[in-house]
């Protein structure tokens, strides 16, 4: 799968690369249904030893052993009605993981090939192909901070239900209903960040949560501790590429939010994503979920530095190239999601 995966993302840096205007979304139908149908072929037909796939396809061929969520069971009791295959079952969460993704770049930003460049070489390896359930939630975020922002709070609310249907960690959803979409203390995020790093280590969230005096957490508390005895590298390569993308956007968080009204509230919840995976990084089933469903703003959010960067459009597109290929790279070679 690294071929495919790896052609198509050169293929779109190719067009990104050498076209001499970055393209609206909105005057791109036909290209937009033609990388959908692309992309969910590719997460269709994944292969075999790709985490999570057997998972799921044991849940499929009536597997009762795990926990999975109304909306996912409700969908897929829908599919076996209409077919026992397998790749039915992979084709339909993939079509609509994917097309939740791309219309949310549609919705949100202009910069079509740069978000695509960003999509492909990272989320849609870690969502889309791997884990189903959080891809469906992750592209319903993102529609809710287009709700949030354009002030349509029953839509919001809906699309909150619809994502914790899907994967119950979308409970995260809900409070960036509390935040202001239009200001920011861009000296505070920068602060928590750096912050995070030196009580983190030192006093890890667990420490608190334990001192709560409620059963049902401590219970659910427990079995979360215990799914993996490993602690997380918080100065892993990824992480700390990271750290410095979401630094650069916040000092220049003006100026791109002048270019993009959706900028501000994309920057505080990239920024929260690096905190909770360090605060949580002792038990790593929580700081990933927490982390990961909140860094797919990162598909809009990173090509967003081209407002900020200095120099002529070509440099500008060539750094955002870059970050993609690390992307890639990290997912094949370091993290080996594509094996």
């Amino acid at each position: 799968m690294i071929v495919p995966v790896s052609l198509l993302f050169f293929l779109i840096s190719y067009l990104f690369l050498g076209s001499k205007q970055e393209q609206r979304v909105k005057s791109m139908g036909l290209t937009l249904v033609l990388i959908w149908i692309i992309l969910t072929f590719i997460a269709t037909f994944r292969p075999e030893n790709m985490s999570d796939r057997e998972n799921y396809l044991d849940f499929w061929n009536g597997w009762e052993g795990g926990r999975f969520e109304i909306g996912f069971t409700t969908i897929t009791d829908i599919i076996r009605i209409i077919s026992t295959n397998n790749y039915w079952f992979l084709f339909v969460f993939a079509a609509l993981s994917i097309s939740l993704k791309l219309f949310a770049i549609k919705r949100i930003t202009n910069l079509f090939w740069a978000s695509l460049l960003i999509y492909v070489a990272n989320m849609f390896i870690l969502h889309d192909m791997i884990q189903m359930r959080c891809a469906v939630a992750s592209g319903l975020l993102l529609h809710a901070v287009y709700y949030l922002v354009n002030h349509d709070s029953k839509r919001f609310f809906i699309t909150f239900i619809l994502a914790f249907l899907f994967h119950y960690s979308s409970l995260i959803i809900l409070p960036l209903f509390l935040f202001d979409v239009k200001r920011i203390n861009k000296y505070f995020y920068i602060g928590l960040i750096f912050v995070s790093y030196m009580i983190g280590p030192i006093f890890p969230i667990e420490s608190f949560i334990q001192m709560l005096p409620i059963e049902g957490v401590q219970s659910l508390w427990a079995v979360y501790e215990n799914t993996v005895d490993d602690e997380i590298n918080i100065f892993n390569a990824m992480q700390l590429g990271r750290i410095a993308i979401c630094l650069f956007l916040l000092i220049n968080i003006d100026k791109i939010f002048y270019h993009n009204k959706y900028a501000i509230l994309l920057v505080k919840i990239y920024a929260i994503s690096i905190v909770t995976l360090v605060l949580f990084s002792s038990v790593p089933v929580i700081a990933f979920r927490v982390s990961e469903l909140y860094q797919v703003v990162e598909i809009v959010l990173i090509p967003m530095a081209m407002y900020a960067l200095r120099g002529n459009v070509y440099f500008k597109r060539t750094i955002l190239f870059i970050i993609g290929l690390a992307f890639l790279f990290m997912n094949i070679f370091y993290l080996e999601l594509l094996k």
